[in-house]
């Protein structure tokens, strides 16, 4: 397919009234709340759920990874190239039926039947993820819903186009119902002045911009609805293996109790079932027809050597992989406090140069 023009990518919906901030209007008691500090009691306005935000006041305060920070007001599209960024999903694209069907996302009263919990991310390439009994999810952010915003800042360019109308896809998938909306509402994933009369009239105009079914247009990420992280964690720790095989995807673990809770937890079951084992062994070794057994006998000789070996092994290998892990992490925090103290060193010197020339 051709490449599409900046100048021809349009948001994937018509312009539509959303309300505006109602920045003059007093402060109802619904909407506040009093915190306590030095000074007594003061008011606090509950902008998260009762004032709607304009697109630039839906965007964060600052953005960026590790330790680089900016003004996302000022770095929009910046901003955006982090913010909808599925580069990591789409390298591994090929492997994502390990981790899930390509089929679309159920709604969210669904996942809430099936008992998952909601725990939200503002990363793109997390949202959509599920581990155990936990569904990850982006918020729905207010310029995402702005055809102004689009139109200046998200079809200029064509892969952020994609990934906006993937994530657009994905909340159509998840609001099917009033029920669904209201859910949204009451974990904060949608902007408060979202209606369900709202939400169908965005649905039906955007639904016809579209085809559901063959979802062209849209990133390959969407081709799939949620994806189980423990599958993407082992197909980023076997595909990119001496530089993802201890943090895979998504490193979850502060503790190292916890990993090996979590991934070693099934060496417990399997020695239960040998001792077990062993024990009817040695129960029949001394109870007749089976004492005098010579076939029984070197089995049960064998399978005991073997559980002491198993034993051994596993042990050994659990050892190896703690002390790889903590010399890993060892060397990784060494490393990076030596760069940022250099990276700082050199800001403060860059700086005061600048002085010394102004």
């Amino acid at each position: 397919m051709a490449e599409k023009t900046a100048a021809s990518l349009k948001p994937p919906f018509a312009p539509r009234l959303i309300p505006p901030k109602r920045a003059s209007a007093p402060p109802s008691a619904s909407n506040i709340s009093l915190v306590i500090s030095d000074d007594g009691p003061q008011p606090v306005l509950d902008t998260a759920s009762s004032i709607p935000l304009t697109p630039l006041d839906s965007l964060p305060t600052i953005a960026g990874k590790g330790n680089s920070c900016f003004l996302a007001n000022d770095e929009i599209p910046r901003f955006l190239e982090e913010d909808l960024d599925l580069s990591r999903l789409n390298r591994i694209h090929g492997q994502l039926w390990m981790a899930g069907r390509p089929l679309r996302a159920r709604p969210l009263h669904r996942y809430q039947m099936m008992g998952f919990d909601i725990l939200y991310t503002q990363q793109m390439d997390l949202h959509l993820l599920k581990f155990s009994n936990k569904l990850l999810l982006k918020p729905l952010p207010e310029w995402m819903l702005s055809y102004e915003f689009w139109q200046e800042h998200i079809c200029k360019r064509q892969h952020l186009h994609e990934s906006a109308w993937g994530f657009l896809v994905s909340y159509v998938w998840l609001l099917t119902t009033p029920l669904d909306l209201k859910l949204a509402h009451d974990h904060f994933l949608i902007p408060s002045f979202v209606t369900w009369h709202w939400w169908k009239e965005f649905v039906k105009d955007f639904y016809g911009r579209i085809d559901m079914e063959a979802l062209d247009g849209v990133n390959k990420r969407y081709h799939f609805g949620d994806l189980r992280l423990g599958r993407i964690n082992s197909i980023y720790r076997s595909r990119f293996l001496f530089t993802h095989f201890v943090r895979g995807y998504l490193y979850g673990y502060n503790r190292y109790v916890v990993f090996f809770q979590r991934n070693f937890s099934w060496i417990l079951i399997v020695f239960v079932f040998f001792s077990l084992v062993l024990s009817a062994m040695q129960v029949g070794a001394g109870v007749p027809p089976l004492q005098d057994n010579a076939t029984f006998l070197r089995v049960s000789y064998g399978f005991v050597v073997f559980s002491m070996v198993a034993c051994i092994a596993v042990l050994s290998l659990v050892g190896i992989i703690f002390v790889v892990i903590f010399f890993f992490n060892m060397v990784a925090a060494i490393s990076h406090d030596k760069r940022m103290r250099r990276e700082r060193g050199q800001r403060v010197q860059e700086r005061k140069q600048l002085e010394k020339e102004a």
